[in-house]
């Protein structure tokens, strides 16, 4: 059976936000968070690959290609003996929030960059910056969904409630304040379209 990695406990966000904001840095619950956002965004991108007929092997890493949508179709590596067959697939990955949409360039910048990230306060920089991105709508200027609903668990509306709740003080890291005031239009904008109530 496929596994991919879960999402990140939203007390674990709240309690790394809390003492950010009080100047600690917890840099084992920095990584322990920074890391499990890198597991995900790996499985994130494999299955939007899987999504557009790009498998990637789970034993051997070989690229499977596959054509059409059927769901009995055998997915089958040429290189070990691994197969499922699409609807498995599918199934193992429908309606939990793995598919990268409009945010994948952000999930992707963030598996490059944390590997270069040395200090607690360089990684607490990406948790900050990539929880508060957004799906870009094709669009031009629109924004949809926080990036944040793939990576924490709960609802979109129990997420933006967690980024609206976050911590920040005096200890902060420096700019995450700026980050949230540039989020937070963004969903402002992106509420109003849908015509969501968060009450």
């Amino acid at each position: 059976m496929l596994q991919w990695a879960q999402r990140v406990s939203p007390a674990k966000i709240r309690q790394v936000y809390n003492l950010d904001a009080q100047g600690i840095m917890d840099e084992e619950l920095i990584d322990d968070v920074a890391y499990a956002f890198c597991a995900r965004c790996e499985s994130i991108l494999a299955v939007t690959e899987a999504s557009m007929g790009r498998i990637k092997c789970p034993e051997c890493g070989c690229v499977i290609f596959r054509h059409g949508v059927d769901k009995e179709q055998v997915i089958k590596c040429q290189d070990c003996s691994w197969e499922i067959t699409w609807g498995e697939y599918f199934r193992s990955y429908h309606q939990k929030q793995l598919h990268g949409g409009g945010a994948v360039d952000v999930f992707k910048d963030f598996m490059v960059k944390l590997p270069l990230a040395k200090t607690p306060q360089e990684k607490m920089i990406l948790i900050d910056r990539i929880i508060h991105e957004c799906h870009k709508s094709i669009k031009e200027g629109e924004y949809n969904r926080p990036a944040a609903v793939n990576l924490i668990a709960g609802t979109m509306i129990e997420t933006i409630r967690l980024l609206e709740e976050l911590a920040y003080g005096s200890g902060s890291i420096p700019g995450s304040s700026e980050v949230y005031e540039v989020w937070r239009k963004k969903m402002d904008d992106a509420i109003k379209r849908w015509g969501i109530r968060k009450d």
